[in-house]
């Protein structure tokens, strides 16, 4: 006992000693005051550092007099996850299946009183914004050179970049909100300093008569069945898929599975639900486990298995088997040298 107390004094002593070389507590209070101050000044005078830690998506949003006259017309809104259901009534499931994380909506208004409505989507990486853009848009409309890809249709246009999907909507058919579209649209991209790239799956489709604003990428069912309605139910699940329509008048569809194996388990359960299918007709079997039918709609539906793939080829009654069977093997071959 007597030792510990010579000890602690001993410790006392030193510092004592050493007092001129300890910093005094006033002044280090004094500095952390003044380091805090600073930072609110900081924060204060950066209203966009402010916005970006409150609001991901409000940076991206242009500011009055950057998209010309145009001017924001009220306070954005803003949801994420589930919140995407009070937004989008009945429309919401397709982007969860993507992948979706938030999205901020703002309406700009010029002095004539037009209006444009600004949606920023932000989903979980490029392909599921890629995917989400190619449901919203259609084969008619004009491409522009905006974000990764781009198109103007009448009186809206939406673009993907990265992984963000940007929609604006106009309500009017006037050259003035089609220009106001254009400008808004360029001064986000601006924003959005980041480029994406188009899904592996999209290379696998063929390009000669591919009609590039049919093509459709999708992560589930939902996606698959508002390409085409298969089967009420989901009985060959996939991880991801790809469809595309050609100028003469065939369709196919491109499915991705986890390796070889799985793909054949699920071409057998494709096979089985459309031989009991009484949607389907003249199903028959044919060549290197490949089978043909007929939908309601006429058209004749081959399939096959290659590799982690199922393709299902759409093509007309009127082209002869042989015309057929030859078009889905030039479809396998180009597979096999993209893969390759």
């Amino acid at each position: 006992m007597q030792k510990a107390r010579i000890f602690t004094a001993k410790i006392k002593l030193k510092l004592v000693k050493s007092k001129s070389l300890c910093f005094p507590f006033w002044k280090l209070q004094a500095m952390s005051l003044f380091l805090i101050k600073v930072l609110i000044l900081f924060f204060l005078s950066s209203p966009q550092l402010l916005c970006s830690a409150e609001c991901p998506l409000c940076p991206f949003l242009p500011a009055d007099g950057e998209a010309g006259e145009w001017r924001r017309d009220g306070q954005f809104r803003s949801y994420s996850g589930d919140e995407l259901y009070l937004y989008i009534d009945g429309g919401a499931e397709i982007y969860h299946e993507f992948g979706f994380r938030r999205v901020i909506v703002q309406d700009y208004i010029n002095k004539k009183g037009k209006s444009i409505s600004l949606e920023i989507f932000e989903m979980s990486d490029s392909e599921s914004a890629f995917g989400i853009y190619t449901f919203k848009t259609g084969k008619k409309g004009s491409e522009v050179k905006i974000g990764d890809k781009a198109l103007l249709e009448d009186y809206y246009l939406n673009f993907w970049k990265h992984k963000f999907l940007v929609t604006l909507t106009g309500f009017e058919r006037d050259q003035e909100t089609g220009e106001g579209l254009l400008n808004l649209a360029r001064v986000v991209e601006r924003k959005l300093n980041t480029k994406g790239s188009e899904p592996f799956l999209t290379s696998l489709l063929p390009g000669k008569g591919l009609i590039e604003t049919s093509i459709k990428y999708f992560k589930g069912w939902l996606g698959l069945f508002n390409c085409y309605p298969f089967f009420p139910k989901d009985i060959f699940p996939f991880e991801e898929g790809i469809k595309g329509d050609y100028e003469s008048g065939e369709t196919i569809f491109i499915l991705k599975y986890r390796d070889l194996e799985e793909a054949k388990e699920r071409f057998l359960d494709l096979k089985k639900g459309f031989s009991e299918s009484s949607r389907h007709r003249d199903f028959r079997l044919g060549n290197d486990e490949r089978f043909e039918l007929k939908d309601s709609r006429g058209n004749i539906i081959l399939s096959t298995s290659h590799r982690e793939f199922i393709l299902i080829f759409f093509t007309s009654d009127s082209k002869e088997k042989e015309r057929r069977e030859e078009a889905l093997s030039e479809v396998l071959e180009h597979i096999q040298r993209v893969i390759n």
